[in-house]
């Protein structure tokens, strides 16, 4: 089938990304759609797709929520299957989760830092018209190969994608196997990504050891804040060293050829744990680093106009991941502009916080069992004061 020719944004224009999509704007050098059409059910299908799930070689299969037609639904499906945990039931859900653009937006960042190039969706033809149009804008935005697995009567909102965009159809259990356990080949920095192989159990037992971050650094010079508002909107005393098992110090990041197994295990904690890709990579810097939650907005990167910058220019690779989605995220929301150095236009902070930001940070470094420093005590003013 043919295609609709594109019309395709240049790579510098600057635009927030927005999850739409239109037959009329497709790429159609995209790899072609994949159908596994399993007309009976039956269940060697399913099984078989969810069996090619493998997130090193950048395949990723995934069985939608039953009944979950909120458009935000399949994305957070998504996110959990890269290995991510979204917050639980009895928690209020972060701000981003409730909104399908913002969600979308998280899950593209994600599957773009992880190369993730294959995505196979079970039971496609329960899915709504929304969620296939965010999986086609996702498509096109990532280019990766999308396989679907329509076990019942196709939608009519699928027709219409399929008229537009080159497809193939696969109709036997034997084509179907041989067409998910081919593919790409395992990248490189697999194995120093530590949620595809050793995922931190989730929710945290309560044996589980605290960690408490480096000491604070004095720059970015802020006043560190005695506490933090929690997502609810209520004041929350963070724990203390008098309220927790006494915290295990996270040693000095001086030695990235030896990474210590301190930091291997808060690395698997927050690969798990912290769904968000920037809240992820703000908790990676300060247990890597010590800095405050008020100081993150402030932190630099370094860059070749401005070598000097407040994160070290070498992170572990697990750090490295983080950062590089964190990146992809903000790129999405609009907040870089492409062709000019990143010192004038802020591209050398990765971190761009709101005050809700902030306090899921709080959250999150709290999930991850990382306890900050307690603030060095304030100097008394030496000023003489005139009777």
């Amino acid at each position: 089938m043919t295609s609709t020719p594109t019309s395709a944004a240049t790579a510098a224009t600057v635009t927030r990304w927005t999850p739409s999509w239109s037959p009329d704007h497709t790429d159609s050098s995209l790899p072609p759609i994949t159908l596994i059409n399993d007309p009976h059910d039956l269940p060697d299908y399913t099984i078989t797709a969810l069996a090619s799930h493998h997130p090193a070689t950048g395949r990723v299969a995934v069985h939608p929520t039953p009944l979950a037609t909120a458009p935000a639904y399949l994305a957070h499906d998504l996110i959990r299957a890269l290995g991510k945990h979204l917050p639980p039931p009895h928690r209020e859900a972060p701000w981003w989760t409730l909104n399908a653009e913002s969600s979308w937006r998280v899950t593209l960042a994600w599957t773009q830092a992880l190369h993730i190039d294959h995505y196979v969706i079970c039971r496609a033809h329960r899915i709504t018209e929304r969620h296939l149009e965010y999986l086609m804008a996702l498509r096109e935005r990532t280019r990766t190969r999308l396989t679907l697995v329509i076990s019942g009567p196709p939608p009519a909102a699928l027709a219409i994608i399929l008229s537009a965009v080159r497809h193939h159809e696969i109709d036997s259990l034997k084509a179907a196997r041989q067409h998910l356990n081919t593919g790409a080949q395992s990248r490189s920095h697999a194995s120093n990504y530590p949620g595809l192989h050793h995922a931190a159990p989730f929710p945290a037992p309560d044996d589980e050891p605290w960690y408490a971050l480096p000491p604070r650094s004095r720059r970015p010079g802020r006043r560190p804040a005695t506490t933090t508002p929690t997502s609810r909107g209520t004041v929350n005393l963070l724990p203390g060293r008098a309220t927790v098992p006494p915290p295990v110090a996270l040693p000095a990041l001086t030695d990235l050829a030896a990474p210590s197994p301190h930091h291997e295990a808060v690395a698997q904690r927050i690969h798990t744990r912290i769904a968000h890709p920037v809240h992820a990579a703000a908790v990676a810097a300060r247990a890597l680093t010590g800095y405050g939650i008020d100081q993150l907005a402030h932190l630099t990167r370094p860059t070749p106009q401005r070598p000097q910058a407040d994160l070290p220019a070498d992170l572990p690779r697990w750090a490295e991941l983080l950062l590089e989605a964190a990146h992809v995220h903000t790129e999405l929301e609009n907040y870089t502009r492409p062709g000019l150095p990143a010192h004038l236009t802020d591209a050398n902070k990765p971190f761009r916080l709101t005050c809700g930001e902030e306090k899921e940070i709080a959250h999150a470094t709290e999930t991850c069992r990382l306890l900050a420093a307690n603030p060095a005590p304030e100097r008394p003013s030496t000023r003489r004061r005139n009777p």
